[in-house]
């Protein structure tokens, strides 16, 4: 069978309209998943996985089973037709949420075995979603082709990621100086989000109440404010609401003025630590005061411990 020119996977609506308006030649699909969020269980079946995914999605962000399906589950068969084009191109931005979705579809590719792999990612904080028409044909020419070698480094990665052993993928960051940059930092992001042995809040739930201790009192402008200083997560609306929602009532009270609680105060101060509640980092589920992984703030990695 003769195979197909070009598929471009585009990661989310935000950058459709603006890959529409470059014409660039060949197909396009557009990845509306957020993998960096709730559970990813690189060992479930693939029916099971999807399934787990969409209860995830649809308990959390409010979205319809049959939403679910059209923009997801949908779209998967023309995800499993790649190896039928010359050439698969992936354009993610270098944010956690995006080089997660990466992560997984080059997972896929070595799975897939198209002829070609290319991958469009721009320098940090540049977004592809604000390119203009020449920018992206720019990026386009600048593709980065993936070797075997590369394509087999992401799907180990994607297994360690999505494993139950988030210190297996800390050592092999360690002991691989040769992961891409925009990858390597987003799994250091995604190991900074474990609760801290100091507070037992992840890096970004502790940069939220650092943003309302400095004055952030609307949701709108802590928001903002997180977007401006830890751009790197690349999370949404939605995303930031579930983490704040985590630290109220205990650390963050909301009547209309975002305040900090007495026990906010001293979590910050590094007087009391808080256990967290339970949810999920790739494929491990944290389970509040049973955890016994923790992230050392100081040295930058997680470490074992009894307790937090």
């Amino acid at each position: 069978m003769k195979k197909l020119p070009t598929l471009h996977i585009i990661n989310g609506d935000a950058s459709l309209t603006a890959f529409e308006a470059a014409k660039l030649p060949g197909q396009v699909l557009v990845w509306r998943e957020i993998l960096s969020e709730g559970p990813t269980v690189a060992s479930l079946p693939e029916h099971a996985f999807w399934q787990k995914r969409q209860e995830y999605i649809t308990k959390t962000y409010k979205e319809t089973a049959a939403d679910y399906k059209k923009k997801v589950l949908d779209e998967l068969p023309k995800l499993s037709a790649a190896s039928g084009f010359f050439e698969v191109v992936l354009w993610f931005d270098a944010d956690l949420m995006c080089q997660v979705n990466l992560l997984y579809l080059l997972h896929r590719m070595y799975l897939l075995q198209p002829t070609s792999v290319s991958i469009c990612t721009p320098p940090p904080p540049e977004n592809i979603a604000l390119f203009k028409l020449e920018e992206l044909q720019q990026l386009f020419e600048t593709r980065q082709r993936q070797i075997i070698s590369q394509l087999q480094e992401a799907n180990k990665i994607w297994h360690l990621y999505a494993g139950p052993d988030p210190m297996k993928l800390q050592l092999y960051l360690q002991q691989h100086q040769e992961v891409q940059p925009s990858l390597r930092k987003a799994m250091s992001l995604h190991l900074s989000r474990f609760p801290s042995c100091e507070t037992g809040l992840g890096h970004p739930e502790r940069a939220l109440l650092e943003l309302i201790q400095q004055g952030a009192d609307t949701m709108e402008q802590l928001m903002q404010q997180f977007w401006h200083h830890h751009l790197g997560y690349g999370f949404g609306d939605w995303q930031l609401q579930q983490l704040i929602q985590r630290l109220q009532p205990q650390l963050v009270h909301d009547n209309g003025v975002l305040t900090i609680s007495s026990l906010g105060k001293l979590v910050l101060q590094g007087h009391a630590t808080v256990t967290p509640e339970d949810y999920w980092l790739g494929g491990l589920k944290i389970k509040g005061a049973t955890n016994n992984l923790c992230y050392n703030s100081l040295l930058q990695e997680l470490k074992i411990s009894s307790s937090l």
